[in-house]
């Protein structure tokens, strides 16, 4: 049988939490959903947090309350998938997609401060690996944290940097409501922006609002998720301290490896995505098309995000895998460790 590339785990304590919820008859977005808020705000060492329907809503939501002029110019990574820009286009404003680092993944701070004319940055740490966005000199910078809640950097938890910060805990993220998501952040005036953004019912004039809020049960999930946090990444980096291992590498990188990446000298990524499926292993590029070729860019003005995108392949590794998956994928990586390299190294 297939291993699959990812899968959310789920134990009784969660199928209770929902089960709670349901029995209680309050389902829409009350308690539930503003104490996850409080968690998520704790987590990011922000003074507040508001739980939305999507990673992308909270995205659109941040750029929002930013209060932004039309058209003004966001600096995104090249390297990264299309959802920054359906929130940059949902927000009237322009994206400008910057090459990435090529060891953390992330977007390239000095080349983000060379850019003039740039009115906010999405800094989004990438597949577990936390990246110095401190050195990004913009006020406007959002956090992206949907892949490496939990992780820190220079001793700053991931998403205590920005001025803002948002996640989501969709499926295939470290923690999983379904589809979900947060905003954070510490200036109380964005906050009750936020609420005013969000809250449409009982006004005596319209406005348009966006009606992104959480629900109790997707909350409810998300809580009982969050208190499981830790564990999830003490187990990501012990399987990934033995795919290290099977490939010849005795450290492990700086990463709660919400992805295992692996690169390898002699095949691109398509060609080795293929070799893990012949093997019964679902391996795939962690980004299926980087902004940069969205937006009609040519390859050679992002050298490091073509790079990853031609190289770069994520294998499965996730919490609930059994004994004989990981062992499978060990057994596959050191057969061709010869090829292959951990990403980033140790």
């Amino acid at each position: 049988m297939k291993i699959h590339h990812s899968q959310p785990f789920f134990d009784k304590d969660d199928e209770n939490s929902l089960i709670q919820v349901l029995r209680s008859g309050y389902i829409s977005s009350g308690k539930r959903a503003a104490f996850l808020g409080k968690c998520v705000a704790s987590l990011l060492e922000k003074r507040w947090g508001i739980p939305v329907q999507g990673g992308t809503d909270a995205l659109a939501a941040a750029l929002k309350i930013l209060d932004l002029k039309d058209n003004s110019r966001v600096a995104v990574p090249a390297y990264v998938c299309s959802a920054p820009l359906d929130a940059i286009a949902i927000s009237g404003l322009r994206p400008v997609p910057v090459d990435i680092d090529r060891h953390t993944l992330a977007i390239d701070p000095d080349l983000v401060n060379r850019r003039a004319g740039i009115s906010a940055v999405i800094g989004a740490h990438l597949f577990g690996i936390p990246a110095p966005l401190h050195r990004i000199r913009n006020r406007n910078l959002i956090e992206d944290c949907a892949q490496t809640l939990g992780a820190k950097t220079e001793g700053r938890m991931v998403g205590s940097i920005g001025r803002m910060a948002i996640c989501s805990f969709y499926a295939t993220k470290l923690l999983s409501t379904g589809h979900g998501g947060a905003i954070a952040g510490n200036d109380m005036e964005l906050y009750r922006m936020a609420v005013d953004l969000f809250d449409h019912d009982k006004r005596e004039e319209w406005e348009p609002h966006l009606h992104y809020r959480m629900s109790d049960l997707n909350a409810a999930l998300g809580i009982s998720q969050m208190r499981k946090l830790k564990s999830f990444i003490r187990e990501r980096r012990r399987v990934a301290a033995r795919y290290s291992l099977a490939l010849g590498q005795k450290r492990i990188a700086d990463s709660i490896f919400s992805r295992f990446l692996v690169v390898s000298e002699k095949t691109g990524a398509e060609e080795l995505a293929g070799l893990f499926e012949r093997s019964g292993i679902e391996a795939k590029r962690p980004v299926y098309k980087p902004v940069f070729m969205y937006l009609g860019e040519p390859a050679r003005k992002f050298p490091n995000a073509s790079w990853a995108h031609e190289k770069i392949v994520s294998v499965p590794l996730y919490p609930g895998m059994d004994e004989s998956q990981i062992v499978k994928i060990e057994i596959f990586l050191e057969k061709h460790r010869h090829d292959l390299r951990c990403w980033p190294p140790a």
